[in-house]
């Protein structure tokens, strides 16, 4: 929707999106790495002997699927509102997919950390210290963001506001 609200929105789920992402794809990095196999069925009962990768993958998942008091639910939700103050029913279907987005990420976290152990898994080593430093940073902003979003929130409508004020006075001369 052509409003503060969601142009605001997408602002701060662009920048909470890269944040992400950069965890998601840094996570994914190390599995694929230590179990030398993309396939999530082959890894299981990770967190057991990568507790620290565990909960810094969590943070980062429940940011990724918008849970509150997370960087992702800021976005999402001035999103959803400005979807629903244009059109109930696709705010509902936008809903829906974040639904399903949830279920399949916390589904596959469930069974690539708490899944059956094998050979692989049981040897898995925790995160060094540099993807300590990395992964706890962005599960720091992953926090930080959805607990204090009210800077990013004042930065991004200064912006949208200046935004629209130029389009709509682009659209006053035509």
């Amino acid at each position: 929707a052509w409003n503060l609200q969601g142009l605001q929105g997408a602002m701060i789920q662009m920048l909470n999106h890269g944040i992400n992402v950069v965890g998601m794809f840094f996570i994914a990095d190390i599995l694929i790495r230590r179990m030398n196999t993309r396939e999530m069925s082959q890894m299981g009962g990770i967190a057991k002997p990568a507790p620290i990768l565990a909960i810094t993958f969590l943070i980062v998942l429940l940011g990724t699927v918008a849970l509150p008091l997370t960087n992702g639910f800021v976005g999402e939700f001035l999103l959803l509102m400005a979807v629903y103050n244009h059109n109930i029913w696709l705010a509902a279907v936008s809903g829906l997919t974040i639904i399903f987005g949830a279920v399949y990420m916390l589904r596959m976290y469930q069974k690539v950390m708490f899944g059956p152990v094998n050979s692989s898994t049981s040897i898995f080593k925790d995160l060094d210290g540099t993807e300590k430093s990395v992964l706890l940073v962005i599960s720091a902003l992953v926090i930080l963001i959805g607990v204090y979003p009210q800077p990013i929130l004042h930065i991004s409508e200064a912006a949208v506001i200046n935004l629209l004020d130029q389009v709509n006075q682009k659209i006053l001369v035509k």
